[in-house]
């Protein structure tokens, strides 16, 4: 009965939204990006801006 009722605070609490928004948060900001850094055109493309930029950024070449 304990468990059902602190299940059911938690619920309450925080929403039945709050997985799905964290969830969604994790995918756009973290797996997203790192997902398309291994796409080659991408890689290419990021390489080609870094090279026409007017200033230079220590760390990256």
């Amino acid at each position: 009965m304990t468990e059902k009722k602190a299940q059911k605070g938690f619920l309450k609490r925080f929403g039945k939204w709050a997985p799905i928004i964290g969830g969604g948060w994790i995918l756009l900001n973290i797996v997203a990006p790192l997902a398309l850094l291994r796409i080659p055109a991408v890689q290419g493309y990021l390489v080609a801006l870094e090279n026409k930029l007017p200033f230079d950024i220590p760390g990256i070449g």
